[in-house]
């Protein structure tokens, strides 16, 4: 029963983020990023490294983010979020000192996917559009739950791990549907 509360409280605050999103400036803002990433770029191969190290940083940050909620859920108690905003920014510079450092090692192994899994930009640039929207759904809904402390605590009676499952399902069925209605090639 509390894991069906903490479920329909989930459900309604992902629907409240995505409610009034106008897919246009959605999908202008994927396109402007994009532009901009491929002009900075010094050739196609870059160009799309570009896009996978945001990506590699993204996944990266989906692990922080999956361990800090978590660690709030088994402690029940949620951040202030000026705490929380300050230990996301910590992992985010730490993690993007990581991927930078991993930038060699994460390229040759690109190049290899570019090639054996005939990889194209269309797939790369939806990936990446993907990874970002749901990057910024993870820290918009945890914005929303530890800003709103009371109602938000109905999830400390269900499962934590359980409940960071039901969410990863509703971001990725949200994002999943963003992106797929936008137009970015």
């Amino acid at each position: 029963m509390a894991q069906e509360v903490a479920n329909k409280f989930i459900e309604n605050v992902c629907n409240h983020l995505v409610r009034n999103m106008n897919i246009t400036k959605v999908e202008e803002h994927f396109k402007e990023v994009i532009e901009m990433q491929r002009k900075s770029a010094q050739s196609q191969i870059d160009f799309w490294d570009m896009l996978m190290m945001n990506m590699l940083y993204f996944t990266e940050n989906e692990q922080i983010w999956e361990k800090e909620f978590l660690k709030m859920l088994e402690k029940k108690e949620w951040l202030k979020t000026t705490v929380l905003e300050e230990e996301l920014l910590m992992h985010q510079m730490r993690i993007r000192q990581q991927v930078a450092e991993q930038m060699d090692a994460a390229k040759e192994l690109f190049h290899k996917q570019y090639t054996t899994d005939n990889v194209t930009e269309e797939d790369i640039v939806y990936d990446y559009a993907y990874s970002s929207a749901g990057h910024s759904m993870r820290v918009d809904l945890l914005t929303v739950l530890v800003s709103t402390p009371e109602q938000s605590k109905v999830l400390f009676n269900a499962d934590p791990q359980e409940t960071i499952r039901i969410i990863n399902g509703y971001i990725a069925y949200h994002t999943d549907g963003i992106i797929n209605k936008t137009k970015l090639l």
